[in-house]
């Protein structure tokens, strides 16, 4: 059976991966409260809300059609970095995240009315360690309140701060597609 794909983000870059991976799909996305229950491991979070973002469109989806739903968090000492809430937030989670080793998971769920795949992948970033006007000149002319930590991989900030990664750099852009390929093509 052939499915519709629908892509419950917003997010451009999620919807650039998938584009880029092949596949033809439609956006549609809810908004979900962003909250998991107290104790959760921090790793299990992304997971948490990408179900929740995905399970919010069930009711919607007929027999051929598969939703995926994703979130990403950055981790760094047992603390999340998410969506910054303005200039001052960027610059205080880029300042944290300067000079450090962090961790960017996302979490991921693919769901028909028949079938739930959940899983999360994670990759280590390494980033040198920045200057504050470093920092101010990337938050003044990049969009950062969109991205979790402040920063996209995939800008000034990931050639000049950006020293390596260990595990999917898709991933820090914001879907493991490389996952989600081989999952969508098992499904």
């Amino acid at each position: 059976m052939a499915f519709n794909i629908i892509l419950a983000s917003n997010s451009p870059r999620r919807k650039e991966l998938l584009s880029m991976a092949g596949f033809e799909f439609v956006v549609k996305s809810k908004n979900v409260e962003e909250n998991h229950p107290d104790g959760m491991k921090q790793e299990k979070i992304p997971v948490h809300l990408a179900q929740k973002k995905a399970k919010a469109l069930l009711s919607e989806i007929t027999d051929n059609e598969i939703v995926i739903g994703a979130d990403t968090i950055v981790l760094l000492n047992e603390k999340i970095y998410g969506k910054p809430i303005d200039r001052e937030d960027a610059i205080s989670m880029l300042t944290a995240l300067s000079g450090q080793i962090h961790e960017v998971i996302t979490g991921v769920c693919i769901l028909s009315k028949q079938k739930e795949i959940l899983f999360s992948e994670t990759t280590k970033v390494y980033f040198n360690k920045l200057k504050r006007e470093e920092i101010e000149f990337y938050v003044d002319n990049y969009k950062t309140f969109d991205k979790a930590g402040s920063y996209a991989c995939q800008e000034w900030i990931g050639a000049v701060a950006i020293k390596r990664f260990e595990g999917d750099y898709f991933n820090v852009v914001g879907l493991p597609i490389n996952r989600v390929y081989q999952e969508l093509k098992n499904f």
